[in-house]
C-alpha cells in the first residue's frame, strides 16, 4: 500500500514549461510507481499571476488537471475557458496547453500524467 501525503512531501518552486512567475510543486508519484500508463501525479500551486507555460508533449502523453481550490484561465488548442474549483480538465495526447492563475487567490491543482 502506497500512501503519500502532498503536505509532507517536498516542495520545489520552479517555472513550469517556461510560465510567468514561479508554481510550488511536489511530485506524489512517477512512472515507476505504476503498472499502468499512468506515469505522474502532483499537486500544483499557482499563486496569483502564475501560469503553466503554454506546452504540447512530444509523446502520446494525455494530461489532467483536477483543480482543488482557486480559478484561473486555461487555454487548450487556442480555445480558452475559466477554470475554476472542482474542474477536471483533460488535455489529449498531441493538444497545446496553458493554465494562468489570473484571480486574486492562489489555485491548487493535481496533474496527472498517463499514457
Amino acid at each position: 500500500m502506497e500512501i503519500r501525503n502532498y503536505h509532507d512531501m517536498p516542495v520545489v518552486e520552479k517555472s513550469i514549461h517556461d510560465g510567468q512567475g514561479l508554481a510550488r510543486s511536489c511530485k506524489l508519484f512517477g512512472a515507476e510507481d505504476f503498472a499502468s500508463g499512468l506515469r505522474y501525479v502532483a499537486f500544483t500551486e499557482l499563486p496569483p499571476g502564475t501560469s503553466i507555460g503554454e506546452h504540447g508533449h512530444k509523446d502520446d502523453r494525455e494530461e489532467i488537471y483536477v483543480v482543488q481550490y482557486g480559478c484561473g484561465l486555461i487555454r487548450i488548442d487556442g480555445e480558452e475557458r475559466r477554470a475554476k474549483q472542482g474542474d477536471v480538465i483533460l488535455t489529449r495526447a498531441g493538444s497545446t496547453h496553458m493554465l494562468l492563475n489570473d484571480g486574486d487567490e492562489t489555485m491548487g491543482v493535481f496533474v496527472f500524467w498517463a499514457l
